[in-house]
């Protein structure tokens, strides 16, 4: 264990500063991203919505992660990625302060969709701009750095959102937009301009291009791979707290169980990354994959709300092992001109994975707990079968 936590050590003082302007810029904003935690509380008490509204409002976001994926897939190959990342952060920002201030639903319905999809067009530029900054070999561990920094702003943001909006919800938009605005305003000022490593990248290509990566047999796999998985881990925030409340389980002990995954998410996934990062990604995407399919699997024997700790912690660390070589192995299998394209049509995968996976987690533990976590963990199974001979890919010199 030495020498992997000694390799870590020399491979993160080797990250350019780069890197680390993008790293405190995403702590800060993760620290102030203040509203989507409270959104569907802030919809209840603030605006008296109907629980049915205020659930098809919250999945907007969902929608919206989906949409700003393929918006990336198409831009973020021929645009300066830096520019268009100052750019969503900004329209993101003026988006959110509008949506307190309007009183018809169908217009609030549509600011939160416009404004989810300019803000989660930071998740896949974020990556692809390390993928830019280090070198393949830096690249999960780099990941996992920056996964660091979001664990920690999050798990922050919830505490302050909580006192925030227990005293006015007006404050959560205004410090979340000020917080996303700074950001942007670091990027624009600190980040080097020339993030793309060749000038092709920015070249004109034709439209059928934003296809190829779909002729590429190993990454129509690790699409499926990103789906199945994804859908598997989704049951973590949404049946598994339905399932744990059926058991008898109050919220209160659902959100301690919730902050200690945090906890071990900020405390071991960087060396747990560095531990396996000799290992071929397809294998360690698969061991991720196969202990998320064992938690659901493990929902299903559980009599008593208290051993649902057991799968929740096996839930963490399949998150962990699957989530840094998923997140770099578009860049591996990617020519570099169409990096953007690969990556982004990888967040599509697990975009549809939150979104259609609670939803069949919902309708199958409304049958029967046994069949729901029976078929939810077959899924994870199907995906580790996917994984495993997937290989080492690279297209890098």
């Amino acid at each position: 264990m030495l020498s992997p936590l000694a390799g870590l050590r020399k491979t993160v003082l080797g990250f350019p500063q780069a890197f680390w302007f993008l790293w405190g810029g995403t702590l800060l904003n993760r620290v102030g991203m203040l509203v989507l935690p409270f959104l569907a509380i802030y919809l209840t008490s603030e605006r008296h919505l109907a629980p049915q509204v205020v659930g098809l409002i919250v999945a907007l976001p969902g929608l919206g992660g989906i949409l700003a994926s393929l918006l990336m897939s198409l831009l973020a190959d021929r645009l300066s990625r830096k520019f268009i990342f100052v750019a969503s952060l900004s329209v993101s920002a003026c988006f959110l302060l509008t949506i307190p201030f309007l009183s018809s639903l169908l217009w609030l319905a549509g600011m939160v969709l416009f404004w989810s999809i300019a803000s989660e067009a930071q998740r896949p530029l974020a990556g692809m701009l390390v993928m830019d900054l280090v070198s393949q070999k830096q690249r999960r561990q780099a990941i996992s750095v920056l996964r660091l920094a979001i664990n920690v702003g999050s798990m922050v943001s919830a505490s302050i959102g909580g006192l925030i909006a227990s005293q006015a919800f007006l404050p959560l938009f205004g410090a979340d937009a000020g917080t996303t605005l700074l950001f942007a305003l670091f990027m624009l000022l600190l980040f080097p301009r020339p993030v793309s490593p060749l000038p092709k990248v920015q070249a004109s290509r034709p439209s059928l291009a934003l296809f190829a990566p779909f002729r590429d047999r190993a990454f129509r796999r690790i699409w499926l791979v990103g789906f199945f998985t994804t859908m598997v881990l989704s049951q973590q925030t949404t049946t598994f707290a339905v399932y744990l409340t059926k058991l008898g389980g109050s919220p209160a002990f659902y959100g301690g169980l919730m902050a200690a995954g945090s906890f071990l998410v900020i405390l071991l996934e960087v060396p747990l990354t560095a531990f396996f990062q000799r290992v071929q990604s397809g294998r360690v995407m698969a061991l991720g994959s196969l202990i998320l399919a064992l938690a659901a699997g493990t929902c299903s024997l559980v009599a008593g709300p208290y051993w649902l700790a057991l799968p929740l912690l096996a839930f963490v660390f399949g998150n962990m092992l699957f989530s840094p070589p998923y997140d770099t192995i578009g860049a591996d299998l990617a020519p570099v001109e169409q990096r953007g394209t690969y990556m982004s049509f990888l967040w599509i995968a697990t975009g549809l994975g939150f979104a259609l996976g609670p939803v069949l987690g919902g309708v199958l533990l409304s049958y029967s707990p046994l069949l729901c976590w029976s078929i939810v963990g077959g899924i994870g199974l199907l995906a580790v079968a996917l994984a495993w001979n997937i290989g080492s890919v690279s297209h890098d010199a």
